[in-house]
């Protein structure tokens, strides 16, 4: 053999050894892999400017690698959580309160620190008194629109009304109250109603109107309302074990298979005004399912993800990725190759600042 040609052949076979050690991981450890990643980029950034949405979800994330920065962060919390309990800087207090619920509740099982669980529970009891008053103040009200629903026009209570109600509400509500379930009755019930209203409103396509349809643009099925009810679902499944809500999770699944296409996903513009509108000016084509593929057509799933941040937040695409790491983690099997494809689209997309979903979704497989 040529002595020249011996380093060349050398260097490939190390060059293949790699490629080979890259390309063959399943996506679930390359997600493993990619949390070390992120963490190296997290743990000395300054969080002085951070919002509470977003410390809520880096205090999950990096609890399995530094217990003391997370702990840094929920007491941050803490001293932004009011005396009602709610938890928020100006954002919608629901959303905001039920994730910081589920990242205190968490801290307190990492750390086992009383002052976590008690803000917890603090904040579980907030959400229960904006549940009791929303079904208080809002009459259940039958809309045609609501007819498309699994109780089919039929609600049970205000909560369950699409004209007063968006999922993605009852979604991060649930995920907090669901977290609280094994601790005191009233959280799980609470958590049971909201985890019935979302199985009762879910659509027959598995997917959720994205709600407060009394304003007609929301009559629209966005991927990111969809996964936020999901993620509600997803803790009540696991904390109450209701079958019901394995199967609507499972169907929201379908839901978003069937939006996916080749890495991006599309959303659905069910209200026809909209969709017309965007037909007209040429950003959409003609699709008998309104489908509207955001992106291509350079509409708005490029956005800025929170005024602190420069990332720019492919929703559909960090959805689908949310969607399916909630799967993963309750031990079902998803599609591997749509997975990776939408991974990998991501990743090549992104910026360097991590979005929320993405942390979640790599904190979802690890767990």
């Amino acid at each position: 053999m040529n002595k020249k040609l011996v380093p060349i052949i050398a260097s490939l076979i190390v060059l293949i050894l790699l490629l080979d050690k890259f390309y063959f991981l399943s996506v679930e450890e390359r997600m493993e892999k990619q949390s070390l990643k992120e963490y190296e980029y997290i743990k000395n950034k300054n969080l002085e400017d951070t919002s509470i949405i977003k410390l809520g979800y880096l205090s999950i994330f990096i609890a399995d690698f530094d217990t003391e920065k997370s702990e840094e962060i929920l007491d941050r919390v803490i001293e932004i959580q009011k005396e009602n309990g709610e938890i928020s800087d100006n954002v919608n207090s629901k959303l905001s309160t039920g994730l910081c619920v589920f990242s205190l509740i968490y801290g307190y099982e990492k750390t086992g620190k009383e002052k976590y669980k008690e803000a917890a529970l603090k904040g579980g009891d907030f959400l229960i008194a904006e549940i009791e008053e929303w079904k208080a103040t809002n009459e259940i009200k039958i809309t045609e629109i609501s007819k498309n629903a699994r109780h089919e026009g039929d609600p049970k209570s205000s909560l369950e009304c699409y004209y007063w109600t968006s999922p993605n509400d009852l979604g991060i509500m649930a995920l907090g109250l669901g977290a609280l379930a094994p601790y005191n009755t009233k959280y799980s019930d609470y958590a049971r109603e909201l985890g019935d209203a979302l199985y009762s409103m879910q659509l027959k396509n598995g997917g959720w109107y994205d709600g407060y349809t009394q304003i007609p643009v929301r009559r629209d099925q966005s991927s990111w309302y969809v996964v936020m009810a999901m993620l509600g679902m997803w803790q009540c499944y696991k904390n109450l074990g209701d079958e019901r809500y394995l199967e609507s999770l499972l169907e929201a699944e379908n839901w978003f298979l069937n939006m996916w296409d080749g890495g991006s996903v599309y959303d659905i513009l069910a209200y026809e005004e909209n969709y017309n509108t965007s037909l007209s000016e040429g950003r959409v084509e003609i699709s008998e399912d309104l489908r509207f593929d955001y992106k291509r057509y350079e509409e708005t799933n490029e956005r800025d993800y929170a005024a602190s941040s420069e990332y720019t937040y492919y929703y559909g695409e960090h959805s689908f990725l949310l969607a399916e790491s909630l799967l993963i983690n309750l031990g079902i099997k998803v599609d591997e190759e749509k997975l990776k494809l939408t991974f990998d689209h991501i990743l090549k997309n992104r910026d360097e600042d991590p979005s929320n979903w993405f942390l979640l979704s790599l904190w979802l497989v690890r767990n």
